[in-house]
C-alpha cells in the first residue's frame, strides 16, 4: 500500500509539488527544508549535471535534482520494498535509471560514469557515511570538479580523501550536510 505524504514534495522546478511516496516506517525521507538548503548550496550545479543517488529511498534528492535541470539520475537502493515505492515516484519521468543493489557492491561497476553530483543518504550510526565517502572517492564515482553531498548523523565522524575538499557542512536537527568536492 502507497501512503501519500503531504510534505513530502517536490520544492522547486518542472515538478514542483509533485509528492512522494514512501512507507511509514523504514525509511526517514529528507526534509523540505534540508532540500531545499542542499539545492541553495548547489546553486547552478544542478543544471544539465549528472546524477547518482545513492540510499536513494523515496528518490526525492534525485527527482528533485531532475526538476531543477539534472539530465539523468542513476538511483541505487537495496530494498525491493522501497524500490517499488522509487519506481513509483519515478513513474513517467525520462533519463531516470534505477538499479537495485547494495551501494557497496554496485559503485565499483560504475566507476566509468564520472558523475557531476552523487547524493548519499545512510542510514545513520551504522558505520555506513564514513565508508560511503571511502567508496566513492576510490572508485571516483564523481568526476573532478563534482560534488558528493551526504546527509549524515552528526555524530558520525567523516574522513576526508586525499584529492578531495570539504565546502560545507552543515547542521538541520539530528541530521548533518555535508558537501565535498572532487579536486584531482
Amino acid at each position: 500500500m502507497f501512503v501519500y505524504i503531504a510534505c513530502v514534495r517536490i520544492c522547486s522546478g518542472s515538478l514542483k509539488g509533485r509528492r512522494l511516496v514512501y512507507p511509514h516506517s523504514g525509511l526517514r525521507p529528507t526534509k523540505d527544508i534540508t532540500r531545499q538548503a542542499i539545492f541553495n548550496v548547489l546553486g547552478d550545479a544542478v543544471a544539465n549535471s549528472r546524477v547518482c543517488e545513492l540510499f536513494a529511498g523515496a528518490g526525492g534528492l534525485g527527482i528533485e535534482a531532475l526538476s531543477r535541470g539534472a539530465t539523468e539520475v542513476v538511483f541505487i537502493e537495496k530494498s525491493l520494498k522501497i524500490v517499488r515505492y522509487l519506481k513509483e515516484n519515478v513513474a513517467g519521468l525520462e533519463n531516470v535509471r534505477i538499479i537495485r543493489g547494495d551501494v557497496f557492491r554496485v559503485v565499483p561497476k560504475l566507476t566509468a560514469a564520472g558523475f557531476d553530483i552523487v547524493f548519499a543518504d545512510p542510514p545513520y550510526l551504522k558505520g555506513l557515511a564514513p565508508a560511503t565517502v571511502e567508496i566513492v572517492a576510490k572508485y571516483k564515482l564523481v568526476r573532478i570538479g563534482g560534488w558528493l553531498v551526504l546527509e549524515h548523523s552528526h555524530a558520525e565522524p567523516l574522513p576526508l580523501p586525499i584529492d578531495w575538499e570539504i565546502v560545507k557542512q552543515r547542521i538541520y536537527g539530528e541530521s548533518s550536510v555535508t558537501f565535498y568536492r572532487r579536486l584531482k
